[in-house]
């Protein structure tokens, strides 16, 4: 019985040092997913002309969910403004992502913004927005193999020693 309660304590240290290794997989996924919609919406105001609400509906469309629900919320404003549903959406669909505060605040900054100019402020914010997505891409990549080898071991090591403690 003991064994089993030791081995179980162990393979659960295990587990919580690769769940964090996929959990920093997660976070470049989902910053990879926003930069694929600001890349989406560019093209739909840019390219396509589309007003504001039609071209976050696409831009949704071709997304998995929670962005697909922000986009029906934004096609339906039903009296509410802008930063009021980002705000709304991002807290309520965005929850179970990796994504930090900061960066849920800046997504909220840069939707926020869209509303605010012409096609050319548009395509501005979102190329800067798009410009800060690609900068943390790329810090957060620049370590990531390690950080995950490092989360892995640490699991594994704690788990030892907690088998080896209590044994």
């Amino acid at each position: 019985m003991r064994l089993a309660v030791l081995l179980a304590a162990s393979l659960a240290c295990v587990g919580i040092g690769f769940a964090k290794s996929a959990a920093l997989s997660a976070h470049v996924k989902d910053l990879e997913t926003l930069q694929k919609i600001i890349q989406y919406l560019r093209g739909e105001i840019v390219t396509a002309a589309s007003p504001l609400p039609d071209a976050f509906w696409e831009t949704g469309r071709r997304m998995r969910d929670p962005y697909r629900d922000i986009s029906e919320d934004m096609r339906r404003p039903d009296g509410k403004t802008l930063p009021a549903i980002l705000e709304e959406n991002t807290a309520v669909h965005l929850a179970d992502t990796r994504l930090t505060k900061e960066e849920k605040e800046e997504l909220q900054e840069a939707g926020c913004s869209l509303g605010t100019g012409d096609r050319a402020m548009q395509k501005a914010n979102l190329d800067r927005y798009e410009a800060r997505l690609v900068q943390r891409i790329a810090e957060l990549q620049k370590g990531l193999p390690e950080r995950k080898r490092l989360c892995q071991s640490l699991g594994i090591m704690g788990g030892l020693f907690l088998f080896l403690i209590l044994v």
